[in-house]
Parts: structure tokens; sequence; C-alpha cells
């Protein structure tokens, strides 16, 4: 019984910081973002992947089951994180609204919600297959959007938060 114990907790511990909201900051170098993504998310970049303008992470190897699958793809620009998007995919439409709800509950706790960036979003950033969006203002200049969604080729995702770069208010 003490051991089935041990596995649920670190299992359940595996994931904690995985499904988190992303509080990776843009404006640093790859090697930095690599690292956050590793430590604080449980994000791996992929072996032999090469350093290009865009490029995807994983989650990294971890014990336990997972509902549905997740993945991060970062955007450097000049060699310095301009965008990241965590995109989730679920096979049940109820997970994926539990899960969107969660994140947006858990993004309500680090900042608050932000009309005028929800308005910029709505008018020019939003995905194929939104149903519903909220934003987030992280400063002046940055946003997190989470959107839920209709899954919709080529990535068929039900979930996608984004840290944005946005016009200054």
């Amino acid at each position: 019984m003490t051991a089935l114990l041990s596995l649920l907790v670190a299992a359940g511990c595996g994931g904690v910081t995985a499904e988190s909201p992303l509080t990776v900051p843009l404006g640093g170098t790859r090697d930095e973002t690599v690292v956050k993504l590793e430590k604080n998310h449980r994000y791996c970049p992929k072996p032999g992947d090469s350093q290009g303008k865009i490029e995807t992470y994983p989650r990294c190897e971890r014990p336990g089951a997972e509902w549905g699958e997740s993945w991060i793809v970062a955007r450097y620009t000049e060699g310095k994180l301009s965008e990241l998007r965590r995109y989730e995919r679920f096979t049940d439409e109820g997970r994926a609204t539990e899960r969107w709800n969660q994140l947006v509950l858990e993004r309500m706790k680090l900042n608050p919600e932000d009309p005028e960036a929800l308005r910029e979003i709505q008018d020019t950033r939003l995905e194929p297959g939104t149903k519903s969006v909220k934003a987030f203002r992280i400063d002046a200049s940055t946003v997190v959007a989470v959107y839920l969604m209709t899954p919709t080729p080529p990535d068929d995702a039900s979930i996608l938060e984004a840290i944005l770069p946005i016009a200054k208010r």
C-alpha cells in the first residue's frame, strides 16, 4: 500500500509544473528558454533538433498516464524568444473544456484578465477554430491568450496557451 501511495504521489508531482500556466518570459536566449521550459514546465528539446527560428519542445519523459498530449512551439527572432505557444490535444471535448477552465483559473491567479488585450486578440490574433479566448496582460508589451478550440488541422489542438508580443498601451 505504501509503495502504491508513493507511486501516485510521484506521478502527481511529475505533472504539476507541466500543467501550470506558462511563465517563461519573452526576450530570453534559446539556452535560457530551454532551461526554463525543462525546469519549470517539463518540456525538453528534441534530441538532434537544429536550433532554428521555430523550435518544438515535446513533453519530457515522465511516469504516469496523461489524458491528452501537449507540446510547445517557440519562435526566436535574432536569437531571442519572441513568441511561445503550448498546444494541448484531447480526444474528449469535456476534458478539453475542463482543462481550459482550469488553465484560465490558474492564469487569473498570476495576472488579471485584460479587456483591452482581449479586444486586440479578437481583432487580430484569433486562431482557426477558436470557441473562446481569454487574455491576460503580463506587462506593457506582452499578453497571454488562452484559447479553447475546435480541433482543426494541422495541429488538431483543443487548447492553445500563447505568450505573445502586443502593442503597448
